[in-house]
């Protein structure tokens, strides 16, 4: 299996274009092999919030014997579904694929005992011979903010912060706006914490999870370009954003906030650059 994207043919015939064309050729291909004994649908298809935009995420159970082997031959059978220009595994049983039309669609493989780990509104049947679907949990509790994410997004934020003064004094103004994106993104990391869903799904969508409030707030921030002016602005409104939301979190979660840090990097700030913080 390689990790790098190249053309690969299809040994078979090519799928119906589109996603549910894609979808209905996976289970053509993957109801005639024997070692599979179901496939679901999982990811935005599984939980019923797909868009025209959605890649297809397919969980495939296998015996455990079969493991080792269906995931040697996946490059063929993904080939019988669709060729792709774009395939890589990850791990030994995950598989990322990019069709000619560029749907995207990843293979998980599985085995009996983790049905119970997918829940009934998270996961559904595409082939299921054998009536494993009855093994899916119920729909799980609404996610909590993980105590060790929060805490390390935090400590990171703080630390990013703290390296303005770096960027700024050097004039390495292109440096100082890669850091206001990591401020951005670490910003928008700690706001997904917060959203209590079952699961909240990929990278690639934040209007159906964030609040509008939130929303607002990422796009109310300055505009990013590569002078002092920008590069300070960014770095302020962000942590204005950013501070009380971990506050609130560290709460919850019951962490001890990192008051050394913050006190540390608001010095550092005041002193190099006379920039005041928001409290």
């Amino acid at each position: 299996m390689t990790d790098n994207a190249r053309d690969y043919s299809a040994s078979g015939s090519t799928a119906n274009s589109g996603p549910q064309g894609l979808i209905e050729r996976a289970k053509d291909v993957l109801s005639k092999d024997d070692r599979v004994l179901g496939v679901w649908l999982v990811g935005s298809y599984g939980r019923g919030s797909d868009d025209q935009f959605s890649d297809v995420d397919l969980w495939v159970v296998v015996a455990p014997d079969d493991a080792e082997s269906f995931c040697d031959d996946w490059p063929k059978t993904a080939d019988e579904i669709s060729p792709t220009v774009f395939r890589r595994a990850i791990g030994r049983r995950i598989f990322n694929q990019i069709t000619p039309d560029w749907v995207r669609f990843d293979v998980s493989v599985g085995t009996p005992d983790a049905i119970g780990n997918r829940t009934r509104s998270t996961a559904k049947p595409l082939y299921d011979p054998n009536g494993l679907s009855a093994g899916l949990g119920d729909p799980a509790a609404p996610k909590q903010p993980d105590p060790g994410r929060v805490e390390a997004i935090t400590i990171e934020f703080l630390r990013v912060l703290g390296l303005l003064p770096v960027a700024v004094g050097r004039e390495e103004f292109v440096v100082g706006e890669s850091g206001g994106t990591l401020l951005r993104q670490m910003l928008i990391d700690l706001m997904l914490e917060d959203v209590a869903v079952e699961d909240r799904g990929g990278a690639l969508h934040l209007n159906r999870l964030l609040p509008a409030d939130r929303l607002q707030i990422l796009t109310s921030l300055p505009p990013l370009d590569a002078t002092r002016e920008s590069v300070i602005a960014a770095n302020v409104a962000c942590a204005a954003a950013f501070l009380p939301l971990a506050r609130t979190l560290h709460e919850r979660c019951a962490l001890t906030w990192p008051q050394a840090l913050e006190t540390a990097a608001r010095r550092h700030l005041s002193t190099t650059l006379s920039v005041e913080l928001p409290i």
